[in-house]
């Protein structure tokens, strides 16, 4: 009775280590990045407001104004070629809403960064927000769409995603 439990054993063990060394998942692994978009909605701080170029503007104060940080992360990306991303534009998006006269992007700045299998992609930008609430915000933020492209290595497949932008909106109050 124990060789056949040794032997019932055996083979399972067997079974799942001819599983594991499987490439079939490996292709498809290697072929679309992870992604994930976090953006994160503050107020400024009084440094960052004593920065802030506020003429033209009537009675402005620190809590007419909000930080937007946004961080774009694509993992899996060794297998990968000729990465593009193209982020929303954000300028145009606040500048441009309807029934809206007003200024709202203010000035910003982002950073490209290619790490150990993952690439970042970082925005931040001061936004006047007088006038606007959270869910207005968060509607522009999240109706815009991310697109990016890149070439599989291995087989030299071209391949494309587009996503929203505004997945993960937090608020923070200071």
């Amino acid at each position: 009775m124990k060789k056949k439990v040794m032997g019932a054993v055996y083979a399972l063990l067997t079974v799942f280590i001819l599983s594991a060394c499987s490439t079939e998942d490996v292709v498809t692994n290697h072929s679309n990045p992870k992604v994930s978009v976090f953006t994160t909605v503050k107020p400024l701080t009084k440094k960052e407001f004593s920065e802030v170029g506020t003429s033209g503007l009537t009675s402005p104060s620190k809590k007419d104004f909000h930080k937007v940080h946004m961080t774009l992360t694509l993992r899996g990306t060794d297998y990968l070629s000729d990465i593009q991303v193209k982020l929303p534009n954000y300028k145009e998006a606040f500048n441009n809403m309807k029934d809206d006269q007003q200024t709202r992007y203010w000035f910003g700045s982002g950073s490209d960064e290619e790490q150990e299998n993952k690439n970042i992609y970082t925005r931040e930008f001061v936004l006047y927000t007088k006038g606007l609430n959270d869910k207005q915000i968060k509607d522009i933020l999240a109706a815009a769409k991310v697109k990016t492209s890149w070439v599989v290595k291995d087989t030299k497949a071209k391949d494309q995603s587009e996503f929203p932008a505004g997945k993960n909106i937090k608020f923070e109050a200071k």
